[in-house]
This record gives structure tokens, C-alpha cells and sequence, in this order.
């Protein structure tokens, strides 16, 4: 409540970034991706359900996630969840993303 007595609401954490696809990116490639969410109040990122590429972290504090991939030997879509949370401890609704590594052709075919 203000000096004044007037009440002061603010909302949970809304989604500028739409679900889906961030992107594909070759094997052991470095990705960096960044998601938003925006409120009136700083916010804050956490994956809450799947999982990343090898390599891959979110910062939970700019909603970056980034790193070197490691670990995939074929064509891999990874899917998750991020919940955005702000200052005053609302969390926003969980959104899904995915991150696919690929692995390009595979095969030895030779033209002539």
C-alpha cells in the first residue's frame, strides 16, 4: 500500500518470446538463444520440466541460454520448460521451447 492509501497490484511475468522452435543448430556447435518474459519488476528464468542439450545452461538471471553442445551422436530435438518468476515472486506461465542438434546427411554416396 502507497503513503496515500491506495493499493498497488502488479502481474505475474508475461511472455514476449513465443513457444516453440529456438532453433537448429549442427553438432558441437555454440548456441546461444535468448528468451523474455517482462513484468514490472525484475525477472528472473528456470527450466522447471526437460532437458537441454549437453552443454547447454540457462542464465537464470537474463533468460540466455547458451553454451558448446556436447554429447548427441544423432539428430536430437530437446525440449523444456521455462517458468519466469519477478521480483515480487510471481511466477508467469511455464512456456515450452525445443533446440534441435543436428547431424547433417549421413552415408558415403559419391556422384560421378
Amino acid at each position: 500500500m502507497s503513503a496515500n492509501a491506495i493499493l498497488q497490484a502488479s502481474s505475474a511475468p508475461t511472455w514476449t518470446t513465443a513457444s516453440g522452435s529456438l532453433g537448429t543448430f549442427a553438432a558441437e556447435a555454440s548456441i546461444s538463444e535468448t528468451v523474455v518474459a517482462t513484468s514490472d519488476s525484475a525477472v528472473t528464468y528456470a527450466k522447471t520440466s526437460g532437458t537441454f542439450p549437453g552443454g547447454v545452461t540457462l542464465a537464470s538471471a537474463t533468460g540466455v541460454i547458451s553454451g558448446t553442445e556436447t554429447g548427441s551422436t544423432a539428430t536430437t530435438t530437446y525440449t523444456f520448460e521455462i517458468t519466469p518468476t519477478d521480483a515480487e515472486s510471481q511466477a508467469g506461465a511455464a512456456r515450452e521451447f525445443t533446440i534441435t542438434i543436428s547431424h547433417g546427411a549421413t552415408g558415403g554416396g559419391q556422384f560421378n
